[in-house]
Order: C-alpha cells, then sequence, then structure tokens
C-alpha cells in the first residue's frame, strides 16, 4: 500500500552526492536522480579526487542538466566531502545518496509530499540491499518496525531506546534544511562510523519525525570504491564515533532528554562490536570496556533497571565481572554488587 501525497508547491530539494572512483555505478545513480517524477532539484555532486573517470562522468552530465552541479576537491574522505555538500546546498530539503547505489523514480516526490503535508523536519524511510553479484535485493532492517509508528507524526521521546530501533544510516532520511543550517550541524571526521553522530543528533533535534515504510532506495552491496568501511578490527573508531555523538548532545543541549536512549546505545554498540570483532581482538576489547570503555559512557553508573535490552546489559554483567563477581551480581544481589566494584 503506498501514500498519495500530492505537494501543490516544489520546494527545491538538495541531493548530495560525495563520489569517489563510481565510475562503474555513476551513470545508475544520476539517472535514477535525473529521472525522479519531483523535477525541482540540484543534485550536488562532490568528486572526493577520484582517480578513474568519475570526474569526467560528472561533468558530461552537468553540461547535459543544469540541475548538477559538479565540486571538485582533493581526497579528503567521505565526512569532508559530505561537508562540502552541506556547504553548497540551498535547497529546502536535503538528502544524502551514495555514488554507487539508485533511488526509485518516485521517491524524492513521495518524501517531499510527506514532509509538507505534515510540516515534519525529517522523513525516515526504507532501503533495501542490492546483492551486486546477483542482482537479488533484500531488508535492511534500517528501521525495526514494530517499535517506530508508520505514517504518523512522532517525536524521539515517544519511542524508548531510540538510537537502536532506527539505524543511523545517512541516506535513508529527507531533512528540513533550515534547522541543520541553524545547527550548523557537521560530519565529524573520523575515518569510520562518521555517519553515527550527524544522523543521530540531527533526528533528536528535529522538532518532529515521520516513518514512512516504502523501499525507496537501494544499497549496493560488494562494490568498489567506497568512501568509508566501518567494519574492521580497530574498534577506536566506533568509540571515538560515540564520544563525537555525546558531545554533539551536550553542546546543542540535548543530553538530558538523550542521556538514557544514548547510554543504552552505547551499551549495546559495544555489545555489538564485540560479537564482529575476529577472535584475537576480543579479548583486548573486553578488558578496555572494563577498564575504561563502561566508565567513558557512564554505563557503571546504573543498575539493570536503566537498561532495556537484557541482552545488552547480561554482555555488560560477563564483561566488567568476568569472575565470581559477575554470578554475585547477576544472583540480583545488588549491595555485593557494589562492594565488588569497591575493591576493583
Amino acid at each position: 500500500m503506498s501514500v498519495e501525497c500530492t505537494v501543490d508547491r516544489e520546494p527545491l530539494v538538495s541531493i548530495i552526492v560525495p563520489v569517489y572512483n563510481s565510475e562503474r555505478y555513476l551513470s545508475t545513480l544520476l539517472d535514477s536522480l535525473l529521472n525522479q517524477t519531483y523535477r525541482n532539484l540540484e543534485v550536488i555532486c562532490i568528486n572526493d579526487g577520484s582517480k578513474d573517470t568519475s570526474l569526467q562522468i560528472l561533468k558530461d552530465r552537468s553540461n547535459q542538466d543544469a540541475r548538477v552541479v559538479v565540486v571538485d576537491k582533493e581526497n579528503s574522505g567521505a565526512a569532508a566531502t559530505r561537508n562540502v555538500g552541506l556547504d553548497r546546498a540551498t535547497g529546502e530539503f536535503l538528502c544524502f545518496v551514495d555514488s554507487d547505489d539508485y533511488v526509485m523514480q518516485t521517491a524524492i516526490e513521495r518524501l517531499v509530499g510527506v514532509a509538507v503535508e505534515h510540516d515534519t523536519d525529517a522523513v525516515i524511510f526504507d532501503m533495501d540491499n542490492f546483492d551486486n553479484a546477483t542482482g537479488e535485493t533484500s531488508p535492511t532492517n534500517a528501521v525495526v518496525k514494530e517499535f517506530v509508528p508508520s505514517r504518523t507524526v512522532f517525536q524521539l521521546k515517544d519511542i524508548p531506546n531510540f538510537y537502536k530501533r532506527i539505524v543511523g544510516f545517512t541516506v535513508n532520511k529527507l531533512y528540513r534544511s533550515s534547522y541543520l543550517k541553524e545547527m550548523h550541524l557537521r560530519f565529524p571526521q573520523l575515518g569510520a562510523h562518521e555517519d553515527m553522530p550527524f544522523t543521530y543528533v540531527a533526528l533528536s533535534a528535529a522538532r518532529t519525525l515521520y516513518y514512512l515504510d516504502e523501499t525507496l532506495y537501494y544499497y549496493r552491496r560488494s562494490r568498489e570504491g567506497s568512501l568509508s568501511d566501518g567494519t574492521n578490527d580497530d574498534y577506536r573508531f566506533m568509540i571515538n564515533a560515540l564520544e563525537s555523538f555525546r558531545l554533539e548532545l551536550v553542546h546543542y543541549d540535548l543530553w538530558d532528554t538523550c542521556k538514557r536512549d544514548f547510554i543504552n546505545y552505547a551499551l549495546h554498540m559495544c555489545h555489538w562490536k564485540y560479537t564482529v570483532l575476529s577472535r584475537r581482538y576480543r579479548w583486548a576489547f573486553g578488558g578496555d570496556c572494563r577498564r575504561n570503555i563502561f566508565k567513558k559512557f557512564d554505563i557503571t553508573d546504573y543498575d539493570q533497571s536503566y537498561f532495556y535490552d537484557s541482552d545488552d546489559y547480561s554482555f555488560f554483567m560477563r564483561a566488567a565481572y568476568p569472575s565470581l563477581s559477575y554470578r554475585i551480581a547477576s544472583s540480583g544481589m545488588y549491595f555485593v554488587q557494589k562492594a565488588v566494584r569497591a575493591f576493583e
């Protein structure tokens, strides 16, 4: 079932496209954007020092269609490249698209229609994986549907454990530009996980949100020339992103509202990272969690009732109390747990 959204006017939409060595897929992406049913677009393509023919492809398209704006710069990574796009964007709404993906032909029309009709600051929508080898598609599960209301306006406070319910992907959101520009929100240059702080702070600061449960975007898997990669054994990238996320929440006076959800998310990300690390790095990460990371993110300040997810909390107890103290603490004898902490 689809949502019929008509727009009496056509506000300009800025589509920000970071490009790095994407010659193989770039034309497909540009076709999907320039053939949108919604026409009032500026497609801002920032070439991040590509070594292939990406820049020439962009210049050719710009000559054919004035809506394509080309910016060429030296290589500096995904975050800095998206920030250039933010600086150049002039639209009433904006979104981000990766240069090797593609977008449904009606996507922008649907999103703008919803945003205008419901006067919302951000629209979240579904995206599917596209397997580059087989051509098959599969859900990304970017939204945990049983916890997020669809086709209605809501706020962050309406969804406990918000950051775990809506994955912090950059590309499946449409934003109202005015509030992002007022905040001067930018992507931190961290090397990986840079979408996490930007996306979650943007959603946290929004007056209202709307979830459109339609697949409008296809994310290409098994792709080459990607601008970022967060799946590695160096967990410091993730920790740096969480630190940046918390600092931004404090900076924009969002901490009091978002504190509990952030602490739960920090624990969840530690749990997730532990499961995806190769075995040789897990011991070091567990020890770092016990000595530093849990304290850094205030996880040790609260008992079990503060945490939404029992599996995440069980991971915390196993990592924080790997010996007898875990078995004692998990039995519910909280006073003993506090005594154990005092001797550590």
